[in-house]
């Protein structure tokens, strides 16, 4: 019974990166979650996308959460494995971020057209505690 309760407290609250060292890794589920990291850590976000349609992610981050959470490189795109060379078949953006320095930031993606002054088809986020 113990062992369930400290597992059902300690999903949600987000964790650091891995015991190894590696990168937090998060995707589609982690939207809206909250995580814990340390200075100096690497974060990587996988989405979904598909750039034949003219979309792609980028980060849309306040000024204040640009100043704990800085983007490493520009996102990098990987088609899905398929079978065949499938024309126009989606894959995943892997943007990646590193905690510069101790507070809470709002790490948020948006997935737009980026000559569109629309709303963007959708967002990601996640609240960081840097410590």
């Amino acid at each position: 019974m113990i062992v369930a309760l400290i597992a059902i407290a300690s999903a949600g609250c987000g964790s650091s990166a891995d015991a190894a060292g590696g990168p937090l890794k998060l995707g589609e589920a982690d939207n809206g979650k909250a995580y814990t990291v340390k200075v100096g850590d690497i974060i990587e976000v996988i989405v979904p996308g598909n750039p034949t349609t003219g979309f792609s992610w980028a980060a849309a981050l306040a000024e204040k959460d640009a100043a704990l959470v800085q983007q490493v490189g520009e996102p990098v795109y990987a088609t899905e494995a398929s079978d065949g060379a499938v024309v126009g078949a989606g894959g995943t953006f892997t943007l990646t971020f590193k905690a510069a320095a101790d507070g809470e930031a709002l790490l948020k993606l948006v997935y737009a057209r980026p000559w569109e002054s629309v709303p963007p088809e959708s967002t990601f986020t996640v609240t960081l505690t840097i410590e």
